[in-house]
């Protein structure tokens, strides 16, 4: 499977200090470093798994973050949330994602955009038409129209400068594929970080 790299722009743009936002399936905050060629990078895991861990990422962005990355679970648009069945996953997603990259801290910041869980969504689509719950949606099971499409909802939320936000289509059970997606990355934060 080919990952939709930059899609949409090519470099990030604006990094100064090495200090990385992230945002992954957990619960609560988790704050560590990860050491990339000569620059240390902080790094923030925010919880998103409900709408009550979410409260507590306005911290983590009170100082504008160096980098941003997104995880999206591509499988959301045919679930609903736990906490409120009448909202379907990837519908929050998108809302989230836009009011996180529509906040002062992160009208800078280059956004790294994972829509992860691919080799499952693949089979999904087979069985759910993403029609029967988006109904703009025209490209019927075809795995890399569907792939186009959501990097592209999730792309047309980002009125931000051009350069800002990075797409990657990611399998969750095959970790080179996902190593190659987070090198490519790294390489993109360290050379943006050489910048300044």
């Amino acid at each position: 499977m080919d990952n939709l790299v930059d899609i949409f722009w090519g470099i990030p743009a604006h990094s100064y200090i090495a200090n990385l936002c992230m945002h992954i399936k957990t619960s609560g905050i988790y704050k560590s470093s990860i050491a990339m060629s000569l620059f240390n990078f902080e790094v923030y895991d925010v919880g998103g798994i409900t709408r009550s861990c979410r409260h507590k990422w306005m911290h983590c962005m009170r100082e504008q973050p160096d980098y941003l990355i997104y995880v999206v679970d591509l499988n959301g648009y045919c679930q609903q949330l736990a906490e409120d069945v009448d909202t379907n996953q990837m519908s929050e997603s998108l809302h989230v994602f836009e009011s996180v990259i529509k906040h002062d801290s992160t009208k800078n910041v280059p956004v790294f955009l994972f829509l992860n869980k691919a080799d499952v969504f693949e089979r999904t689509i087979l069985r759910h038409p993403i029609s029967d719950y988006f109904v703009g949606y025209d490209g019927g099971a075809d795995y890399f129209k569907a792939c186009r499409y959501w990097a592209a909802r999730f792309a047309r939320l980002d009125h931000r400068a051009p350069g800002k936000l990075h797409c990657y289509v990611t399998n969750s059970l095959d970790s080179d594929e996902f190593q190659n997606a987070w090198r490519q990355v790294q390489e993109k934060m360290v050379q943006t970080t050489l910048k300044y």
